[in-house]
């Protein structure tokens, strides 16, 4: 592109023949239409624009998600920064080639975290823990002297806490749900949680983001209206706590039968080797009390004794 200082078309925007005119931070620029045909773009472009629409989808999730909570405030690039940091998320992902990488809750976390929505606004926190608890809801919990981070207004005297839980599905590009928590604190209290009941469910990545407004009091509780008294930005990114899968019960194995006794020869055998010549044959009061506890004990059938 090359910067329009003739007079003559100083002001012009649009398209004049192959040229186009328009303007950048105030100074006019002109550029050659580009020529579009069905080669033009490389196979790479193709899939890197595949992937910038995908995030740019998410991203628009994201925002449509909270205008049933509340309608964050925001500045001019809001929508320019957050298409931004979802494409850095989903360009995370190494195990799958591009054009069909996917988003990880780990990714979004590196780069949505602390995005703030009004960066006009003079407010951010730092140090802030957001814990997903065992049973699946999520604690955010403010930091010890967390209001010294603040420039409340003169006028203000509460300071009103919105904390929401977003699930979102990012390959059907949805919302599956959203919590919330709100509270109103006194200006000066040092430290403050909140506590949003999360159950678990299928989704993508858990997005925790806070809203942050002042309030005062002079005709009711409202908010004092300044671009640089309301912020939102999110806290952290989680792993969706997935429902617990019914577990199938394991078979019982057989029961195995108690072995009464081990033996390395059977019962007969051992018969037989008392009545063997070259052995040292026991009396016959021996032989009795033998056959008598063999067949007492049930471990041969009578017709398996020996004659003699």
């Amino acid at each position: 592109m090359a910067q329009n200082f003739n007079i003559l078309t100083q002001g012009l925007s649009g398209h004049v023949g192959d040229l186009i005119y328009y303007e950048r931070n105030g100074k006019q620029f002109c550029r050659k239409m580009p020529q579009y045909g069905p080669d033009s773009m490389s196979a790479a472009s193709k899939q890197s624009s595949r992937e910038f629409a995908k995030a740019s989808k998410a991203a628009k999730s994201i925002r449509a998600a909270l205008n049933g909570i509340w309608q964050p405030a925001k500045d001019e690039t809001t929508v320019y920064r957050l298409n931004k940091a979802v494409y850095a998320a989903l360009r995370e992902d190494n195990q799958h080639p591009r054009g069909r990488r996917v988003f990880t809750a780990a990714a979004l976390h590196q780069h949505l975290k602390d995005f703030r929505y009004n960066k006009k606004a003079v407010m951010t926190i730092g140090g802030i823990d957001t814990i997903r608890q065992e049973n699946g809801s999520i604690i955010v919990k403010l930091p010890m002297h967390w209001q010294d981070w603040l420039k409340p207004p003169k006028d203000a005297r509460y300071i009103q806490l919105h904390a929401v839980a977003l699930d979102m599905d990012f390959e059907q590009n949805t919302c599956l749900r959203a919590t919330t928590a709100a509270s109103c604190v006194l200006l000066g209290e040092k430290q403050h949680t909140l506590s949003l009941p999360v159950t678990p469910i299928k989704a993508t990545a858990t997005i925790v983001l806070l809203q942050i407004r002042f309030l005062h009091t002079n005709t009711g509780i409202q908010a004092t209206g300044t671009a640089s008294s309301e912020q939102a930005f999110a806290t952290a990114v989680l792993e969706p706590v997935l429902p617990l899968a019914e577990k199938t019960k394991d078979p019982q194995p057989a029961a195995r039968t108690p072995r009464i006794a081990k033996k390395s020869r059977s019962a007969v055998e051992m018969l037989q080797a008392v009545n063997e010549p070259q052995n040292k044959s026991p009396n016959e009061e021996t032989k009795s009390r033998i056959m008598e506890r063999f067949i007492q004990g049930g471990l041969i059938p009578l017709p398996d004794i020996p004659e003699g």
